[in-house]
């Protein structure tokens, strides 16, 4: 009975038109394999719209079973017009099925390729440029594990038989004064040495003052990975920003970061609050992979991202979730894809920036960090100025033409951290979305995974359907500011500037981050005042002056009485250890020597040997008369024999001094 029924359908089916009933076999075969790559790509899109997902699925196959059984009955029934329709709606629903995957899976490989697998190390063999001799000396980095500073170098060696007498440094900066000193003839180095170092006053000239003699690239493995904790974004989480200035665009290569631009972001998903913590790169912290021995913070960069991570750590008690490392160049692409942003810019305190003025306005170098005509950035000063790519990157880095530099570029970059992430939520097409995608994941180096990433959809969803905080702004984010003062450390090489942090100021911030982490509850104001004829302003966390006591420096005792020495040291309980040196050239009871550098921190030094000065009088020679000198410039004869008693002894000559001139000249020299 079966037979027959299938056998009388296709009887009726050869019966049908041929042409319609093989567009009808095609249409069904690619709406069904178009059905399954959006299904799997819609898989790939784990915890975002999943009821919408799951609605999307069932719907695409409910059509695909209705569409094969009514296009059998209208193709046997020969409803040519209303078949001929359902197969154009169902080619139409085919391109939309592979539209929608085709940018699924484009969206999540880019996503995907965020992460840094594989990057191009390169290491530079540089020399000053006034080394003219032949290379024999050569410094490296001490650390076997080092890529750029030890791995690479040896390699090189090894490739071109060279045979150099190696001696090994700790960090970089010891490596670039050891050339500056001369203590070796070249070094191995960053190829990103001049970007990493020209902040610093010694090394400000460094492009000027080296020659690269050889360079060596390998790709290798991604070295500076640090595992995630793995916290969803959904909860409220922890975010380092890193800041790496290069000359690349992108971070396929490797752009050692110098540690000038460290910003700790908390963020609550569910409040829709941020606090952005900018650490100055001089702040004097201990540093956790040189065992906590105290300097600037941005030293740690030289030991890589997970020093940075343990060393904020511990400054700060809290855990860092996840870190991002931003190419400062991207920063051109992303503003520019968004279509600039708008920056309330502040009026400089000099109408300068090194040698070049500035008419008034802000300018900095370019993102090749070129100056000149055409080439300089020139921003205007104004609430709500519109800057494109290069005017953000150079109001990002600009610090000169203000007093307090540092402190001011932070601020800068805090507002236009803020300016992209307001002017993101306007994105409305999808070429707009794909260059800012591009220019994000080009640029950036990540330990989030993409399912992390992908879950910041529902996060910026929740954002936009819950905006109340009016139109420029969808997310309430605290700014900080570290309150601290400058203080010159001596770091075991030379006298450097630091900025030392108030302790009550740093703990302000941490309480702010911990209450918008949700680790602490936030105390509950009970007061509140204001003033109607008083403009109220945002309240910057930490921005405090301290009555604090401030850390200070050993002084240079060289010159100084043991007893200011004895009297400063028991006021502050350091013991002095005191040994005599006989010399007749120094001043009595005052300091030759002592064993600690001065610029040392006061509060590492229990006890200070000094050499104090005993002096001895000099004791004056017998006078001598000009007939004795007379006597003791003639030839040397025999002597006049003593006369015997019978013999007239004979006539002395006469010994009284001269008078006249030359014994006024005798009596003065006296």
């Amino acid at each position: 009975m079966k037979k027959t029924k299938f056998s009388n359908l296709f009887k009726k089916l050869k019966k049908t038109k041929p042409a319609l009933r093989i567009l009808f076999l095609i249409s069904s075969i690619t709406y069904l394999v178009s059905n399954i790559f959006l299904t799997r790509g819609l898989t790939l899109l784990q915890d975002v719209e999943n009821l919408l997902r799951i609605f999307i699925i069932i719907t695409i196959f409910l059509y695909y079973i209705f569409y094969l059984i009514g296009g059998l009955v209208f193709l046997i029934t020969k409803k040519s017009k209303v078949l001929a329709f359902l197969i154009v709606v169902t080619f139409v629903f085919c391109g939309i099925n592979f539209f929608a995957y085709y940018h699924i899976n484009k969206t999540y490989n880019i996503l995907d390729n965020t992460s840094k697998e594989k990057v191009i190390y390169t290491t530079n063999l540089i020399k000053l440029k006034e080394f003219n001799e032949e290379i024999k000396t050569v410094g490296i980095i001490s650390n076997e594990k080092d890529v750029e500073g030890y791995i690479l170098p040896q390699e090189y060696m090894v490739q071109h038989n060279t045979k150099y007498k190696l001696v090994t440094y700790d960090l970089d900066t010891d490596l670039l004064n050891a050339l500056y000193d001369k203590e070796v003839d070249a070094i191995f180095i960053t190829a990103n040495y001049a970007v990493k170092f020209d902040e610093e006053e010694r090394f400000q000239n460094i492009t000027e003052d080296t020659i690269v003699v050889a360079t060596y690239s390998k790709k290798l493995d991604n070295q500076d990975t640090v595992v995630s904790t793995g916290k969803e974004v959904t909860e409220p989480f922890t975010v380092l920003l890193l800041g790496v200035d290069s000359h690349y665009d992108g971070l396929a290569n490797n752009a050692a970061f110098n540690g000038d631009s460290i910003m700790l972001i908390t963020f609550n998903p569910k409040t829709l609050s941020a606090t952005i913590f900018s650490i100055p790169r001089d702040t004097y912290v201990p540093i956790a992979c040189n065992n906590n021995k105290s300097y600037k913070i941005n030293s740690a960069a030289g030991y890589g991202t997970k020093c940075v991570i343990d060393t904020i750590q511990n400054l700060v008690d809290i855990p860092i979730d996840y870190y991002v490392k931003i190419n400062f160049k991207g920063v051109v692409a992303l503003v520019d894809a968004l279509g600039g942003i708008d920056v309330d810019t502040e009026k400089p305190d000099f109408n300068k920036n090194g040698r070049h003025t500035c008419d008034g306005m802000i300018c900095e170098q370019n993102s090749n960090r070129d100056w000149g005509d055409g080439i300089t950035v020139y921003i205007p000063v104004g609430e709500g100025t519109h800057l494109n790519g290069e005017q953000a990157l150079a109001y990002s880095r600009n610090r000169h033409q203000w007093a307090i530099s540092d402190f001011k570029r932070i601020e800068h970059q805090q507002a236009v951290v803020t300016a992209i992430a307001n002017k993101a939520k306007n994105i409305r097409d999808i070429s707009t979305f794909y260059k800012v995608l591009n220019a994000i994941t080009n640029n950036i180096d990540t330990n989030m995974d993409t399912k992390q990433m992908l879950n910041f959809y529902n996060v910026g969803k929740t954002a936009l359907l819950n905006n109340n905080l009016g139109e420029n702004e969808f997310i309430n984010i605290q700014r900080t500011a570290l309150a601290g003062y400058d203080l010159s450390v001596y770091n075991g090489r030379a006298i450097a500037y630091t900025y030392q942090y108030y302790e009550d100021s740093l703990n302000e911030i941490i309480k702010a981050m911990k209450e918008n982490l949700e680790i602490t509850k936030p105390e509950l104001i009970k007061e509140f005042n204001f003033s109607v004829n008083t403009e109220y302003t945002v309240p910057v966390i930490g921005k405090v002056f301290s009555s604090v006591k401030r850390n200070e420096t050993l002084p240079d005792f060289e010159g100084k009485t043991i007893q200011y020495v004895e009297s400063w040291a028991s006021e502050r309980n350091i013991t002095i250890n005191k040994s005599y040196e006989e010399d007749s050239s120094c001043t009595n009871n005052t300091i030759i020597e002592q064993d600690i550098h001065n610029g040392t921190l006061v509060t590492n030094i229990s006890s200070l040997n000094v050499t104090v000065c005993k002096n001895i009088p000099k004791i004056d020679e017998p006078k001598v008369t000009n007939k004795e000198e007379e006597q003791n410039n003639e030839p040397n004869i025999e002597p006049t024999p003593t006369p015997t008693p019978n013999e007239e002894p004979k006539p002395e000559p006469n010994t009284e001094p001269e008078t006249g001139e030359e014994s006024g000249e005798e009596n003065n020299n006296e």
